[in-house]
């Protein structure tokens, strides 16, 4: 993937799978870092807070906050991911959000998306759109916003009827 596996935070070359064109990327290997951004970004074996970028990578790798366009989580960890397109695979993840996400052997704990596509992995709760994959059951927004609207009701409403009998 890049030119290098030295430890640290440097410059490297990147090359689309397909593609011939190199790409200049940021290299982040056996670290733990606060904060990471640039432009594409790849992380491998590492400990990142913060990490932020147009295409991110991880690899074998752990992360608190991961914000990107387009991101690639390969045997990694990641507390709260916020995407327009992700792929997990074989990754634990707490919080989800994406517009689109491909999920193969990941396991996630909460998720919002437009589309999810779903091999072989686990999710805690989904709000989503479009579900295509194995799914024990399938939950349209409308639906889950309803029933959300529900049980707000139901406690405001309970907690009204307790405030007049005292």
């Amino acid at each position: 993937m890049h030119d290098t596996q030295q430890p640290g935070i440097h410059h490297t070359q990147y090359r689309q799978p397909g593609g011939n064109v190199p790409t200049e990327a940021t290299g982040v290997t056996s670290v733990h870092a606060e904060r990471i951004e640039g432009q594409m970004v790849i992380v491998q074996q590492s400990r990142v807070e913060q990490l932020t970028g147009v295409r991110v990578s991880l690899e074998q790798s752990a992360a608190n906050h991961v914000e990107a366009r387009s991101a690639q989580v390969d045997h990694s960890a990641i507390r709260h991911l916020e995407a327009e397109r992700a792929v997990t695979l074989r990754s634990r993840i707490a919080l989800v959000r994406a517009r689109e996400l491909r999920a193969s052997r990941a396991r996630i704990g909460l998720l919002q998306a437009d589309h999810v596509m779903i091999e072989q992995g686990r999710i805690g709760i989904a709000v989503v759109r479009d579900l295509s994959g194995p799914a024990l059951v399938r939950l349209p927004l409308v639906a889950f916003t309803t029933f959300l609207a529900g049980v707000v009701t139901g406690a405001v409403l309970n907690r009204l009827m307790a405030a007049k009998r005292r």
